[in-house]
C-alpha cells in the first residue's frame, strides 16, 4: 500500500479533521511536521501536503503513512494530491526546518509503595517551587527559569538501572525535547505531557522526592509543560498491543514517532491547540458533544427524520452499531465505502427487517442526519441517496464523527450506546449473536473477553489426545492479565474473606476461602483498572453469578438478580472499602444489556 491507495475522499476527511484540531495540533497527534516545500490549498487555507496525505491514507484503506514511507518524498505527495484534483503550491516557510516528530514515551506512576500518587501530585499536577530548588540546580536554575516563568517547574524522573540494554535503558537513552508522556497506572493512561527539557541530577531529585527503600533516587529528570489529566482514564491495553508492549506497562518505554502514529487515533484530542496558530492554519473548532447528547441522538434516529420507516431505523442502528464496535477495536472512526458495504450487508442481510433488500447506501449516506456520523469525497447537498454504482466509482469516506468518536472511547458511554441501540431498535433480533458478529462478545460477561488462554481455556484435544492413560498436555504460549495480588489479600483480609452478598465465610483445607471480584471487569472491551474501588470479596457462587450478569448492585446498594427483581440484601460494607460507584453503575448497565439478549 502507498500512495497509490489515497482517495480524493480520504484527502478531504484528513482536511476536515484538520480543520477541526487546528493545523499544529493535527500535526502533533498524527506526528508530522510542518511542510517543508509544498502546501495543499482547499477553500483559502493551506495545510500541511504529507501530513494529509498520511491521515488520508488511514481513512482511505485503515493504515496510516508516516513521513518516511513516502518513498518519493514531498514531489511525489504533491503529484498524487494533484492528481486526485488538488490544488498544491510551493510552502511559504520552505526555508524552515521540518519538525522532528515526537516520540511517546510509556512512564509508570507507580503504585502506593513507590509513592507514585504522591509523587505524581506534588511535582506533576501541583508543581514544585524552582525557589525552593536553586540551592541545588546548579546551571539548570537559569534553564527552568526560562522554561516556566510562573516559577513552578513540573518535575518527573527516574531511578538509575544497572541493565545493558533494557526498555528502560533505551528510553532513558533515546527519549528527547518534544516527546510525549503518557503516565499509566492501573491499566489505563491517566495523563499526557510534552518534554520541555532533560537533566540529571540526584541532589535536585532527593530534594523533591527522597530515596526509594534501596536509596536510589529518581535521577534521571524530565522538565515537562502541556500537562494535561484526563476527564476520562484512557483503557491502556489496546494501545499497548499496538505498540508491541507488553500489558501491564511494568518500566519506563519509548516508542519511535512511527509507532506512535499508528496509536493516535486511540488517544484524546488536546483540547486546545499546542502552539498558537499562524494566519494561514485552518482554524480549531472545538466541540460541544457531551455523552447525554450522544446518546440523545441514538435513541431519536426516526424521530430526526420525521420517518415512519422501521426498516430505515434498523439499517441506520446495525451500522451504528458497527460503527462503535470499530471503536472498541481500536479501528479509524473513519471506514471507506468499499469496507462499510462488505462489513454492514451482511448485518443487514441477517438481522435487518425481514423481507427486505438490504442496502447498504441508505445507512452509509442517511446517517448524517443524526449528527453522529460524517461523509466525505460525495457532495453532501444530493436530493437522495446515491447508488452503489455512484459510491464505488466515487470511492467516499464515512464514519462517526471526531467528536462523537471521542466520547465513544469511555467505556461506560460506549456500553450505554450498544444498550441503547440494542433497546430502542434491535428488540426483536437474536442480539447476542449479532453482538458477537460485530466484535461486541466481551459484554456477554463482567470478565469480558480475556487474553488467550486467560482462566485455562485451550483447543480442542485431538484424536491422539485422547488415547487411554494420563491426560495429554500440549505446549503452549498465552498472555496473561497480571493482577495484584496486594489489592487481592486486602479486600478478602478486610471483609474477614465473608461475603459481600450473603455473608458466608467458607474454609477450604482448613483456611478461609473467598474469592476477589472485578465490578468492571479487566477484559475487553470493559478494561476495568486493577485496583481496590473496582473489588468486590464474594464467595465463590456469587462471584459466577456476578461475572454472569444474574445479579446486580443496584443505586440504594441492594443486591438483586437482573431476571426478575427480586431482593437478595443489602451489599455489605467496610469502612475502609470505598467502592467507586461509577463502577457498579457500569456493572447495571451490563446487566440492563443482558437482559435485553436473553430475552
Amino acid at each position: 500500500m502507498g500512495l497509490g491507495d489515497v482517495t480524493r475522499a480520504g484527502v478531504l476527511a484528513a482536511v476536515a479533521e484538520c480543520q477541526q484540531l487546528g493545523r499544529e495540533a493535527f500535526r502533533r497527534r498524527y506526528g508530522f511536521g510542518r511542510a517543508k516545500t509544498y502546501e495543499l490549498v482547499w477553500n483559502g487555507n493551506r495545510y500541511d501536503s504529507k501530513a494529509i496525505a498520511g491521515v488520508a491514507h488511514l481513512y482511505s484503506v485503515g493504515s496510516l503513512l508516516s513521513a518516511d514511507d513516502f518513498s518519493g518524498g514531498a514531489r511525489t505527495v504533491a503529484h498524487r494530491l494533484r492528481t486526485l484534483g488538488f490544488t498544491v503550491e510551493d510552502s511559504a516557510v520552505a526555508d524552515e526546518p521540518e519538525q522532528v516528530a515526537p516520540q511517546i514515551v510509556l512512564q509508570p506512576r507507580g503504585g502506593s509503595r513507590d509513592r507514585g500518587p504522591q509523587n505524581f501530585a506534588k511535582s506533576v499536577r501541583q508543581g514544585v517551587p524552582i525557589g525552593d530548588l536553586k540551592d541545588v540546580l546548579g546551571e539548570q536554575a537559569d534553564v527552568l527559569t526560562a522554561l516556566y516563568p510562573d516559577g513552578i517547574a513540573r518535575l518527573w524522573g527516574s531511578t538509575p538501572t544497572r541493565q545493558v540494554n533494557n526498555e528502560k535503558v533505551r528510553a532513558l537513552r533515546d527519549r528527547r525535547v518534544g516527546d510525549d508522556v503518557f503516565f499509566y497506572a492501573e491499566n489505563h493512561f491517566l495523563a499526557r505531557a510534552r518534554i520541555l527539557h532533560l537533566f540529571d541530577s540526584p541532589h535536585v531529585a532527593r530534594r523533591v522526592w527522597g530515596t526509594d527503600e534501596d536509596n536510589a533516587t529518581w535521577e534521571h529528570i524530565m522538565a515537562l509543560g502541556e500537562v494535561e489529566e484526563f476527564s476520562t482514564r484512557v483503557p491502556a491495553a489496546p494501545i499497548l498491543r499496538r505498540l508491541d508492549v507488553r500489558v501491564p506497562l511494568r518500566s519506563l518505554t519509548l516508542r519511535f514517532a512511527e509507532k506512535y502514529r499508528h496509536v493516535a487515533h486511540l488517544l484524546p484530542e488536546r483540547r486546545q491547540p499546542v502552539l498558537p496558530q499562524p494566519s494561514t492554519s485552518c482554524p480549531s473548532v472545538p466541540s460541544q458533544l457531551t455523552a447525554a447528547d450522544l446518546l440523545d441522538r441514538i435513541g431519536s434516529l426516526g424521530t430526526r427524520r420525521h420517518s415512519e420507516d422501521t426498516a430505515s431505523d434498523r439499517h441506520r442502528s446495525l451500522a451504528l452499531l458497527w460503527a462503535v464496535s470499530r471503536i472498541a477495536a481500536g479501528e479509524p472512526r473513519l471506514a471507506p465505502w468499499s469496507s462499510f458495504r462488505a462489513d454492514v450487508d451482511p448485518l443487514l442481510t441477517e438481522f435487518g427487517v425481514p423481507g427486505l433488500k438490504a442496502v447498504p447506501a441508505s445507512p452509509f449516506w442517511d446517517l448524517q442526519d443524526s449528527g453522529l456520523w460524517e461523509v466525505h469525497g460525495i457532495e453532501s447537498d444530493a436530493d437522495s441517496v446515491p447508488r452503489a454504482e455512484v459510491l464505488d466509482e466515487v470511492r467516499p469516506v464515512a464514519g462517526l464523527t471526531q467528536a462523537s468518536a471521542e466520547l465513544l472511547q469511555n467505556p461506560l458511554t460506549r456500553l450505554e450506546a450498544v444498550v441503547n441501540l440494542c433497546s430502542t431498535y434491535l428488540d426483536d433480533v437474536d442480539q447476542r449473536a449479532l453482538l458477537s458478529r460485530v466484535g461486541l462478545a466481551g459484554y456477554a460477561t463482567a470478565d469480558g473477553v480475556l487474553d488467550e488462554d486467560e482462566g485455562g481455556h485451550g483447543q480442542e484435544i485431538t484424536d491422539e489426545e485422547r488415547a487411554t492413560g494420563p491426560t495429554a498436555r500440549r505446549d503452549s504460549t498465552s498472555s496473561r492479565l497480571v493482577r495484584n495480588t496486594l489489592i487481592v489479600k486486602q479486600v478478602k483480609d478486610m471483609h474477614g474473606h465473608a461475603c459481600q452478598v450473603c455473608g458466608t465465610r467458607l474454609q477450604y483445607m482448613r483456611r478461609p476461602y473467598s474469592q476477589a471480584a472485578h465490578i468492571r471487569g479487566l477484559g475487553s472491551p470493559h478494561d476495568g483498572p486493577d485496583e481496590l474501588p473496582n473489588l468486590l470479596c464474594l464467595c465463590p457462587n456469587h462471584h459466577v453469578l456476578f461475572d454472569g450478569l444474574e445479579i446486580y448492585v443496584d443505586v440504594d446498594g441492594m443486591v438483586r438478580q437482573t431476571h426478575g427483581g427480586d431482593i437478595l440484601g443489602h451489599l455489605r460494607r467496610h469502612v475502609d472499602h470505598r467502592i467507586d460507584e461509577a463502577y457498579l453503575q457500569y456493572h447495571r448497565t451490563l446487566c440492563e444489556l443482558s437482559r435485553l439478549t436473553k430475552k
